[in-house]
């Protein structure tokens, strides 16, 4: 898990080997940035060498972290950081930050992606349990994982096993 944790926080943005602390912001967008590196979209969805849309819903501040890495090569892919207002066309998205602001429209929000290829994320608390791809806890101040193979499935997505390894819970087996 620590190796894990170095890798996503050696990647964030302006991340510097001299610096020992990071926001909240900084690690989430490394967790986001890095979970893209261990799934895999349909290849009709998203082909070597193309670009991965991520956006963001109710949460500016992490999509101002993330706009940093816009252009960025996450493995194969070309990252495009979008932030998104409105909840009706969300699955143009790869990969979807749903952020605090959003908790009263989560499940509408999710119900919506029905079967799209998209990889939901969010820090919003029991969100893999209720039905997201993976929730992000914050537990003893670290941040930790849990993913919903279940859902993720649905959306036709392979997650690394690597990745799942390091999940603090895995819903829907």
């Amino acid at each position: 898990m620590r190796y894990f944790l170095l890798l996503f926080l050696l990647t964030a943005p302006g991340a510097q080997a001299s610096r020992t602390e990071f926001s909240a912001q900084q690690v989430k967008s490394a967790y986001v940035f890095n979970f893209i590196k261990f799934v895999e979209w349909p290849a009709q969805e998203i082909r070597a060498g193309g670009k991965v849309r991520l956006c963001v819903i109710g949460d500016d501040g992490l999509h101002a972290s993330l706009i940093a890495l816009d252009g960025r090569k996450v493995g194969e892919y070309e990252l495009q950081v979008r932030r998104s207002t409105d909840p009706v066309n969300l699955s143009i998205c790869h990969v979807l930050f749903i952020g605090e602001q959003e908790r009263r429209r989560l499940v509408p929000i999710i119900k919506s992606l029905d079967s799209a290829h998209v990889l939901t994320v969010s820090d919003i608390p029991g969100f893999a349990e209720r039905g997201g791809g993976i929730g992000l806890l914050h537990h003893d101040d670290r941040m930790l994982f849990e993913v919903n193979l279940a859902s993720t499935k649905k959306a036709g997505l392979r997650l690394s096993g690597q990745m799942l390894n390091l999940a603090a819970n895995i819903f829907g087996r």
